[in-house]
């Protein structure tokens, strides 16, 4: 166990989370002026003590993306030079996380290099919610506790789930984490089957939702391009209705039209980011669900160095 007091900050991304976090902790957020000067370049100023401290900072990695990456290496590094004694980075939402492999020729991988830039700054610890991909742990070099809201969702949908629904996972990769989901809630599963092959060539769904209530399970919605295929196949199939879950709700621009035409009946998201497009304007139910407690309860374990509550961990 660490001695001494911890402290939270917060870059611009999502401050109501990381107030939400210090709530759960009985803390108060740490003061610090992030901020752009006049040519646009960023400002980052640590306004109190932090010398020999355990300190975390709190920094989804959402829209505008590549401003609040340089917000938190920023932030990394003026905590370092005013000598916290270990400086942990708690990401919500891991920017590039869908760069994890070279698929075609003279493309980079991004998110191991976003990986390489938070350690050059010399973060020495990172909390990550539900990365894309699991094989981005490996990027780094220092520790990483992957953490998920898989219970939060769970939690969510025991009280509001209908008899008679089946997990719908959107594509191969997805798979073990709908397979979590649907186990957790002893539900059946499915799997979309979306192949590039052109007419006459339809995406379906393998495995049977006639009369049932889908219920897709994947990480991000961001173009609402994935829940109208998997909702226009579920439909197609004989499914009474479609909803579904999300950890992270980005909601890029032209995500609109997508979900107005899934006839989607509910969308439920985490505040793990601050959204692209305003949700009100989306056309479809969208109902938010809190990760505070989750990354709280990893900060807690950390600080103390207890061992994380096997629910909290993504496996």
């Amino acid at each position: 166990m660490r001695e001494g007091e911890f402290r939270i900050f917060s870059g611009n991304a999502n401050p109501a989370l990381a107030e939400a976090v210090c709530g759960e902790l009985g803390v108060e957020l740490g003061r610090a002026l992030v901020t752009t000067f006049a040519d646009g370049e960023i400002r980052v100023e640590i306004e109190e003590n932090v010398r020999g401290r355990d300190v975390y900072v709190v920094q989804s990695l959402c829209c505008p993306v590549n401003s609040y990456v340089i917000e938190l290496l920023l932030m990394i590094d003026a905590l370092k030079r005013a000598s916290a004694d270990r400086v942990t980075a708690v990401i919500p939402y891991y920017a590039y996380g869908r760069r994890d492999k070279k698929d075609k020729p003279r493309v980079p991988i991004t998110g191991r290099m976003l990986a390489n830039l938070l350690e050059e700054a010399g973060v020495d610890h990172v909390v990550a919610l539900d990365f894309h991909s699991g094989q981005t742990m490996g990027f780094f070099k220092v520790p990483v506790d992957h953490v998920t809201a898989l219970n939060v969702f769970v939690e969510h949908a025991r009280k509001n789930l209908p008899e008679g629904s089946i997990v719908v996972a959107p594509d191969a990769a997805g798979v073990r984490r709908a397979r979590s989901f649907a186990t957790a809630l002893n539900l059946e599963m499915a799997i979309m089957d979306e192949r590039d092959m052109g007419a006459p060539w339809e995406p379906r769904i393998v495995g049977d939702v006639r009369d049932k209530y889908v219920v897709l399970f994947d990480d991000i919605v961001d173009t609402g391009r994935t829940i109208e295929r998997v909702s226009e196949a579920a439909h197609r199939a004989g499914a009474l209705s479609v909803m579904a879950y999300s950890v992270h709700g980005i909601f890029s621009a032209g995500c609109e039209e997508r979900l107005r035409r899934s006839a989607l009946k509910c969308l439920v998201v985490t505040d793990s980011v601050v959204p692209y497009t305003n949700p009100d304007t989306l056309g479809v139910p969208i109902e938010y669900v809190s990760v505070a407690g989750v990354l709280a309860k990893a900060i807690r374990a950390l600080h103390c160095g207890e061992t994380l509550e096997a629910e909290l961990c993504f496996i």
